[in-house]
């Protein structure tokens, strides 16, 4: 607590770079103190606003950006900025308002009189705008202006990590008004801590007086590179479990998740810094709930919000909507009816007859509904305003039971990230809300994310903080993690010299263009000097030793590096028993390498299997993965071995083939096949509705040419099919019509026939709809007899009855069918008949039956298997190892 009245007696440590912690943490003596921190620039406004009675909640940015785009847009008048607000409103937004603050942090006005163009419009738009909540420029204003009337300074002394003239305007300006009002002001200092005999101690001195050092590396200033960053991380935790001293360790872009990894395995404390990310779990439900809401409907966003961790529909809801979006990827049609429907039955048998259960099923569904079947805005035009400020409170409200469930501070910046873009979207005082400028406030507001949660930091003797500038004492040992190339202190400022010139003259002059620069670089060599015994920098990944890949501080101590320091490469640590690493001895053990497993086509089988082959219902795609490779049949099928998988959305070709069974199920109703221009029209009439059930991907832009595909060639295939049956006399009995049967005893068939004809004797016609980009893989089937599908359908719906069969490719509108079958189409040369190939199909099956109980399975993409496959087998199919899920089981893939 900080007392009443009067001056708070503090003796401050600032620094540029301590704001995310610090080394030494505080300013006293020994291992705590009293009114004695280290703090950043957050950290010294923190306390002078404190002081002076200032404060408040503070605005995020986005909100700011948000609002001064609003001012902008309302100026009349044609202005520099006029072109680009008119193409990029946001951007335009955020650059002029980080041009405005950084003036007035120089102690700019904007109600002063400026002749440059850019100023005075500059001040015209910073006046206008009246609600812009204050930024840091605008705090450290108000701060000076309350020091400005007082006599005494609210803190006692300020010791200076980075000189003063180092030090931005802002900051610099506030320094100098507490030196005038009494505060005792002095800079830390920094002198070589380290031996002057030692390579450290000649690169300090050459550091301070340019004085080319005598070569000679005693491991005191080491350079350790490796191109694996994991190796690099393994090596440097066995080093830290060999320290005793007082260590810094600078996780350069505040990340240590990896050297964490490396920390651990050997027992050692972790650092537990992360670099913030925008793509951490729940951070991104905002976006996908408002990808969702946009017109034309994206299957892809619902599907990734079902499928989400945590996400807002429970997974036993969840599971149900992805089955049905995976299947027709849309909404309305008969899967999505279905699914709400057992959704809802399965919610109400879970309430189990409990009042208090059942009537919290109602409100449950209509918030899942609110989530998947939001209203739809459209893109271009924009969102209502009301509506998008709902779907941030949705979030919010999710995101606030979920951390009062979890404790999780995720979900806690879910809830804030909803929050912000919430008040931002409503200080842009629109009625519509474009998409583009919905995901740009929330890209902002994202910024750099949030860090790893899991990433907590552990009680360690050392020190780590996430920049070398923090280290303002001297410490026994640096370590630089991560020593790679930086942009710090590369920005550019904004202003033309006629500019710069016209803002000295007012008496608030831009800094220096090189000033960043030279603090960032100053702060880099201050790590230097402040070790007392060693210091270790550590670069990890391929090219990490590259020129284009170093550090700018590794090129300006070059010369001196070159004689004093000691390179060591890693990699050593794979091929001896020790690793000499900054003075420490790293002891190593290797690993007794093991044989990886060889391809093998002969697989024992398990107690069992037969047991569970006579269990197995066989279909006809189990059947051509039998006479494919006996393996992947035994895996898939019986043992119900399933890839792990995350669902996805099908692609273009098999949304075109979902339509065209799908119409084609709702044309060819039982009886006489309808006319070409009936089933033609009829097709046209349903298809738009269709696409939006069954097929929403075919509305987006990328799949434009297929949308055009499906309006021109739908329809007319229809019209084909309603042909094809005509000609040949055909009535239709059934459209996917469900089939089954037992053959043998203990073959155990279904299936689901596309199309069932009659023909005028009563004889059985199957006709399977195939949706193809090529006829060929079709043809090569009835050519050479290995039309599995059609001879297990056909014996399925004939019961041994006579029947004829044809494949009808809907893309290329034929109707395929063997030669001497009296069908008309396009005659193929078939090497046997439908029946035939049904007999083959049951010796197969007899044959890998038989082999299983023998004690053996086959893998027939092995090499070598040749001469196992029994000579007797009637029918096989090509193997194809590529798309094969099993591949890496059976060893012809590996497992990369």
């Amino acid at each position: 607590m900080l007392p009443l009245g009067g001056n708070i007696e503090m003796d401050v440590v600032f620094g540029l770079w301590a704001d995310g912690g610090s080394s030494p943490d505080h300013g006293g003596e020994g291992p705590g103190a009293l009114g004695q921190p280290v703090v950043g620039p957050v950290g010294l406004l923190d306390i002078l606003e404190t002081a002076v009675g200032l404060g408040g909640p503070r605005r995020p940015q986005v909100v700011r950006i948000a609002a001064f785009q609003s001012t902008l847009e309302a100026l009349e008048g044609d202005y520099f900025w006029s072109r680009s607000l008119a193409m990029d409103p946001w951007a335009t937004a955020r650059t002029l308002l980080g041009w405005r603050d950084e003036l007035v942090g120089l102690g700019w006005r904007g109600d002063a009189t400026w002749s440059g163009e850019r100023l005075t419009q500059l001040a015209i738009a910073s006046t206008s705008a009246t609600d812009l909540a204050p930024g840091l420029a605008d705090r450290i204003a108000a701060i000076l202006a309350k020091l400005g009337g007082s006599t005494t300074s609210p803190i006692t002394r300020l010791r200076l990590i980075d000189s003063a003239h180092l030090l931005p305007s802002p900051l610099r300006r506030v320094v100098e008004r507490l030196r005038a009002l009494g505060c005792i002001v002095e800079d830390v200092g920094i002198s070589t801590a380290a031996a002057p005999a030692t390579s450290l101690g000649r690169l300090q001195r050459w550091i301070v007086d340019g004085i080319v050092p005598e070569p000679g590396a005693d491991g005191s200033v080491t350079l350790a590179a490796s191109a694996s960053e994991p190796l690099a991380a393994e090596v440097l935790g066995q080093w830290f479990a060999g320290q005793d001293g007082d260590v810094a360790l600078v996780a350069q872009e505040g990340d240590t998740d990896l050297l964490d990894h490396g920390l651990s395995a050997i027992g050692q404390p972790r650092a537990g810094r992360s670099r913030s990310s925008i793509h951490r779990g729940s951070l991104q439900l905002l976006l996908l709930a408002f990808r969702g809401s946009w017109a034309p409907f994206d299957p892809q966003a619902l599907m990734e919000l079902l499928i989400f961790p945590a996400s807002p529909i429970a997974p036993r809801a969840a599971r149900r909507l992805a089955s049905a979006l995976e299947q027709a990827p849309g909404r309305g049609g008969p899967e999505w009816i279905e699914a709400w429907e057992a959704i809802g039955t399965a919610e109400r048998k879970y309430a189990a007859g409990d009042a208090d259960a059942l009537a919290a099923v109602e409100p449950r569904l209509a918030r899942w509904r609110e989530w998947t079947e939001p209203e739809m805005a459209d893109a271009a035009s924009g969102m209502p305003l009301a509506q998008a400020l709902g779907i941030c409170e949705r979030v919010t409200a999710w995101a606030v039971r979920r951390y009062a469930a979890t404790g999780d501070l995720l979900y806690a910046s879910t809830s804030t990230l909803s929050g912000e873009v919430r008040a931002a979207l409503a200080a842009l005082g629109r009625d519509l809300v474009p998409r583009l400028l919905v995901e740009r406030v929330i890209d902002q507001a994202l910024d750099l994310g949030h860090p790893n949660p899991g990433s907590q930091a552990e009680a360690a003797r050392w020190r780590s903080v996430p920049h070398p500038g923090a280290i303002w004492a001297p410490r026994d040992a640096v370590v630089w993690w991560n020593f790679s190339t930086t942009r710090e202190g590369a920005s550019r400022s904004p202003w033309t010299e006629a500019e710069r010139q016209e803002l000295a003259a007012a008496g608030c002059p831009a800094d220096d263009v090189t000033l960043a620069a030279r603090a960032a670089s100053a702060a880099w060599e201050r790590s230097v000097m402040n070790a007392r015994e060693r210091i270790v920098f550590v670069s990890g990944g391929p090219g990490c030793e590259a020129d284009e890949m170093a550090h700018p501080l590794a090129h300006r101590l070059k010369p001196a590096l070159d004689r004093v320091a000691s390179r060591v490469a890693l990699e050593a640590a794979l091929r001896g028993p020790t690793l000499e690493l900054a003075g420490t001895t790293i002891g190593r053990r290797a690993i007794e390498p093991r044989a990886l497993p060889v391809a093998q086509f002969a697989w024992p089988v398990p107690s069992g299997f037969s047991a569970r082959v006579a269990d197995t219902v066989e279909s006809a795609t189990s059947l051509e993965n039998l006479f494919s490779c006996q393996l992947m049949w035994a895996l898939r099928h019986v043992a119900r071995l399933r890839p792990g998988r995350v669902r996805s959305i099908p692609d273009a070709n098999q949304l075109l083939g979902n339509l065209a069974h799908a119409i084609a199920r709702e044309v060819f109703a039982p009886g006489d096949p309808p006319g070409l221009a009936e089933a033609e029209q009829h097709a046209a009439a349903l298809l738009e509705g269709r696409i939006d059930q069954l097929a929403a991907p075919l509305r987006h832009p990328e799949f434009a040419e297929e949308l055009n595909s499906a309006r021109r060639r739908l329809p007319a295939a229809m019209a084909s099919l309603a042909s094809c049956l005509s000609e040949n006399g055909l009535t239709v009995e059934a459209t996917e019509q469900q089939v089954s049967g037992t053959f043998e005893t203990l073959l155990a068939m279904q299936g689901s026939v596309d199309l069932v004809a009659r023909d005028r004797s009563g004889n059985a016609v199957i006709v399977d709809l195939k949706w193809t980009r090529s006829d060929r893989s079709r043809v090569d089937e009835l050519a050479k007899g290995r039309a599995v599908q059609l001879a297990t359908y056909g014996a399925l719906v004939s019961g041994g009855g006579p029947y004829r069969a044809g494949y009808f490719l809907l893309n290329q509108r034929q109707f395929l069918t063997l030669v001497g079958s009296g069908l008309v189409g396009r005659p193929i040369e078939g090497a046997r008949s439908f029946p035939d190939t049904w007999a083959a199909i049951l010796a197969g099956w007899r044959t890998w039956r038989a082999g299983a109980e023998a004690g053996t399975i086959l893998a027939t993409g092995v090499q070598g298997v040749e001469d196992s496959i029994p000579a007797e087998l009637g029918i096989t199919r090509d193997v194809h190892c590529g798309w094969c899920d099993y591949a890496t089981l059976c060893r012809v893939r590996g497992l990369a």
